[in-house]
C-alpha cells in the first residue's frame, strides 16, 4: 500500500530560514516519491502527490511572507537609525577653519534669525575679525516652515493621474425605422417584380348574372416595376501608429462606422429621392403615390389616427408602424382632459414599445418636424441588401508610404414600396 498524505506540519515554523530549509527538504523527499514510483502510479499515490504538492505550496506562499516581513522590519529599523543620528557637517562649514560657533534654533525661528541672534557668533566682534575662517555648527537645527517653499499639487510634485478606458461617444439617435421594414438578402443589381395594377374591370364583374345573360368578362393587368440596388459609403483615414499603440482604437472605429452608415440608412429609407445613388424613400419624390393627410384643425393624435383610417380605406391595407418627429409626440403626450387627467397612456408595452393608436411608434429626429409617416411596413415593403454594413481596412494611394491606413464602410440595397397608398404622410403637426 502506498504510504499516506502527511499533514501540514510547516504551520509551527516562524523562521524564515528554517522554514525555506523545511521546503527545501520537501521538495527533495517529493523527488524520491515520483522516482520510487515510476511505473506503479494509481488514485492513491496521486492523491498522495497532490497532497505533498498544496503543502509545499502552502509552506512557499508563508515563505514569501516572511521574507516581506524581514523586508519591512529591516527598512523600518534603517529609517530610525537614520532620523537618530545628527549629521556630521552641515552646509555652513569651512574645513580649514580656526573657530567654532554652535548654534541652537528655536522652535519658531527662521534660519537667519537662528545665526543672527546666536551669542557665539556676537562674540567674534566685528565682521573684519570674522574675515578669518571659522567654523558654524548647527547640530541640532530643523528646517522649519520659515525658510522652505510649501509643496502643493500645484508647485510641488503632481500626483501621476491615468486616464480611465471610459469613452464617451458623440450623441447620435438610435435607427429603428429599418426594423419595421422585412429584410432580403440579394444577389442582383436590380430589383424587379410584377405589380398587380388592374383588377375588376367593372362594377358590373361583382354583380349576379341572370339566367340566359352573358357573364361579364374581368380584366387583369400587370406593371413590370424596378428598384436598383444603390451604394452608399464613407471611409476614413488613419495612421497605422494610431491603429497599434491604441488598443481596440481599429474596433471603436469600425462600431461608429458601422452606426454612421446605419443613420445614413434611415435617412435614405424616409427621404430618399430615388435618383441614383438615392434609394427611394417612403417620402421622397418618387413615392409620388403616398397618401397624405393634413392636420388641418385636428389635434395630432386625431390626424394620426385620419391617417390610418385613409390607408384601412385607400390602401385597403392595416397599418403596423408610426414614424414622427420627438417633438411632434410632446402635444399628444402631455394632452390633458379637462379633470387634468392625461389622455394618452403613456405605458409601454411589454417589448419596452411605446404604441399609439396600438401601432409601434418610432420616435427619430430623422424625421421632418411637423410631419409623420404612417405606413403597413410589413407587408408593403422590403429591404433588399446584396451586403451588409461592411467596413474593411486598406491601402489607398500612398498610404503604404506614410504609415496610413484606409478604413471604409459601405452598403449596397434597394428599398421596394410595393403599394404606396399603404402609405401616408401627415402633415402640418404641431
Amino acid at each position: 500500500m502506498p504510504e499516506q498524505a502527511q499533514v501540514n506540519s510547516f504551520e509551527s515554523l516562524n523562521d524564515a530560514k528554517a522554514l525555506a530549509g523545511w521546503v527545501a527538504e520537501k521538495n527533495e523527499d517529493i523527488k524520491r516519491y515520483i522516482k520510487a514510483s515510476d511505473g506503479k502510479w494509481d488514485d492513491d499515490r496521486l492523491a498522495i502527490l497532490e497532497s505533498r504538492t498544496k503543502e509545499i505550496e502552502g509552506a512557499q506562499a508563508r515563505l514569501t511572507q516572511l521574507n516581506r516581513v524581514e523586508e519591512i522590519y529591516n527598512q523600518t529599523v534603517a529609517r530610525k537609525k537614520d532620523l537618530s543620528e545628527p549629521a556630521e557637517h552641515v552646509p555652513f562649514e569651512n574645513t580649514g577653519g580656526e573657530k567654532n560657533i554652535t548654534v541652537t534654533q528655536g522652535n519658531t525661528k527662521s534660519f537667519g534669525q537662528v545665526v543672527a541672534e546666536s551669542k557665539a557668533l556676537k562674540s567674534i566682534g566685528s565682521w573684519e575679525d570674522a574675515r578669518q575662517p571659522f567654523t558654524l555648527n548647527l547640530p541640532d537645527f530643523m528646517f522649519g516652515s520659515g525658510i522652505k517653499t510649501v509643496m502643493t499639487t500645484a508647485a510641488g510634485y503632481a500626483p501621476a493621474n491615468p486616464r480611465t478606458s471610459k469613452l464617451v461617444p458623440a450623441a447620435q439617435r438610435e435607427p429603428r425605422l429599418a426594423d419595421l421594414i422585412p429584410v432580403t438578402t440579394t444577389g442582383l443589381r436590380t430589383i424587379n417584380y410584377m405589380e398587380e395594377t388592374t383588377a375588376l374591370a367593372g362594377t358590373n364583374a361583382q354583380v349576379s348574372i341572370t339566367e340566359g345573360n352573358l357573364k361579364f368578362e374581368n380584366t387583369l393587368a400587370f406593371t413590370a416595376r424596378s428598384a436598383p440596388v444603390e451604394t452608399v459609403g464613407t471611409w476614413l483615414p488613419v495612421t497605422t501608429q494610431q491603429l497599434d499603440d491604441v488598443e481596440g482604437i481599429e474596433g471603436i472605429i469600425n462600431n461608429r462606422m458601422d452606426l454612421f452608415l446605419r443613420l445614413k440608412e434611415e435617412d435614405l429609407l424616409l427621404n430618399g429621392t430615388g435618383t441614383t445613388p438615392q434609394l427611394i424613400g417612403f417620402q421622397g419624390a418618387a413615392a409620388s403615390s403616398v397618401l397624405t393627410q393634413a392636420r388641418g384643425t385636428d389635434t395630432n393624435i386625431d390626424a394620426i389616427f385620419k391617417a390610418i383610417q385613409q390607408i384601412r380605406v385607400t390602401g385597403l391595407a392595416e397599418p403596423d408602424g408610426v414614424v414622427m418627429h420627438p417633438d411632434n409626440f410632446t402635444p399628444i403626450a402631455l394632452y390633458k382632459a379637462t379633470t387634468g387627467e392625461y389622455g394618452f397612456d403613456v405605458t409601454v408595452d411589454n417589448a419596452g414599445v411605446v404604441r399609439l393608436w396600438g401601432k409601434p411608434l418610432i420616435l427619430s429626429p430623422v424625421a421632418t418636424s411637423g410631419t409623420a409617416l404612417v405606413g403597413a411596413f410589413a407587408a408593403f415593403s422590403e429591404i433588399w441588401r446584396k451586403m451588409g454594413m461592411t467596413i474593411m481596412v486598406g491601402l489607398n494611394s500612398d498610404d503604404f508610404t506614410k504609415n496610413k491606413r484606409t478604413i471604409l464602410g459601405e452598403f449596397r440595397e434597394a428599398l421596394t414600396i410595393y403599394r404606396q397608398t399603404a402609405f401616408c404622410k401627415v402633415t402640418g403637426l404641431q
